[in-house]
C-alpha cells in the first residue's frame, strides 16, 4: 500500500475556542494518540485532507503524518481513525490519527471489490451482494485496496463466501470464513391469477355478460335509496290519509 504524506502543525492549545481559531484559519483540528504514547493536538490543511479522500476513495490509507511544532519536524506512521462531520453542511470538522508500528499488525476493514463476469447473468441471474466489507489483519504496509471478489465462474445458484476471496499474501481474513459475500440467484415473477384453469361455473349462476360491470354500491348511494324510500313511505300514508278523510266527509254528508 503506498504510504502518503500529510503536513501538520502542533497546536499548544486546546479547548473550543482553540478549535474554533483553527477553522477560522480554513485548518480542521485534529488528534493524534496511539502506541501508549502521549496524544498530540494537530492542526492540518482542509484542502489537503481532501485531496487525500478523494484519492483513497475514504479508504484505509497509512499516512506519514509531518509534524512541525516548537521543537522542530518529526515523523509519524498513522491511519485515519475517525472523522467528524457538520451535523448539517457535513463539512470535516475534527479527525483522529492513530499512531501504528510498521512492524506491528493492525485489524482493519477493507471494502469488497468484485471483478469478472458471471455466466449465471447471462442465463437470467441476478447478483445479490450481502457483504460490502470484511476485516482482514496484516502490517499498516500491506493493507490491500481491496478483497477481490472472483465471480467469473459463478452460475445460477452459486455462493461466494469470505473465504472465497483473493487476499494478498501476508494478509489474514479475520471476519466469518462461511460468511456470504454475494450469489446469483433467479427472481420469481408471480402473475396474478385472474381465474383458475380449469374451474367449473356453478350450476344456475348468471353467467357474466360481456362489458356489463356489476353494480358497486358506496355508503352515499346507500343513504340516497334509504332516502328515497323513506320519501315514498311518506307519501304514501299521506295518500291513505287523505283517501280516509275524504271517505269520512262522504259519510257525515250522507
Amino acid at each position: 500500500m503506498e504510504t502518503i504524506e500529510l503536513s501538520a502543525v502542533q497546536r499548544a492549545r486546546t479547548g473550543k475556542e482553540d478549535t474554533a481559531k483553527v477553522r477560522q484559519a480554513g485548518s480542521i483540528p485534529a488528534i493524534l494518540y496511539g502506541s501508549e504514547e502521549p496524544s498530540s493536538a494537530l492542526s492540518i490543511s482542509d484542502a489537503d485532507l481532501a485531496r487525500i479522500l478523494r484519492k483513497t476513495g475514504n479508504h484505509f490509507v497509512l499516512l506519514n503524518l509531518k509534524i512541525s511544532g516548537k521543537d522542530g519536524e518529526k515523523s509519524e506512521s498513522a491511519i485515519i481513525k475517525a472523522i467528524q462531520r457538520h451535523p448539517v453542511n457535513e463539512k470535516i470538522i475534527h479527525v483522529d490519527f492513530y499512531r501504528v508500528s510498521l512492524k506491528k499488525l493492525v485489524s482493519v476493514d477493507v471494502p469488497v471489490e468484485i471483478k469478472g463476469e458471471a455466466p449465471g447473468l447471462k442465463l437470467g441471474g441476478v447478483l445479490q451482494q450481502a457483504t460490502r466489507q470484511v476485516r482482514i489483519r496484516c502490517l499498516p504496509h500491506q493493507v490491500p485496496d481491496a478483497a477481490i471478489a472472483d465471480v467469473s465462474t459463478l452460475n445460477v445458484g452459486s455462493v461466494l463466501h469470505a473465504r472465497d476471496l483473493t487476499l494478498p499474501e501476508g494478509v489474514e481474513l479475520q471476519s466469518d470464513p462461511a460468511a456470504t459475500v454475494l450469489s446469483i440467484v433467479t427472481i420469481k415473477v408471480e402473475e396474478e391469477v385472474v381465474a383458475a384453469e380449469g374451474a367449473t361455473p356453478v350450476e344456475g349462476a348468471a353467467a357474466p355478460v360481456e362489458g356489463v360491470q356489476p353494480e358497486v354500491i358506496g355508503e352515499k348511494e346507500r343513504d340516497e335509496r334509504r332516502v328515497k324510500k323513506g320519501d315514498e313511505k311518506v307519501v304514501k300514508e299521506a295518500e291513505k290519509k287523505e283517501i280516509k278523510d275524504a271517505r269520512k266527509a262522504d259519510e257525515k254528508k250522507k
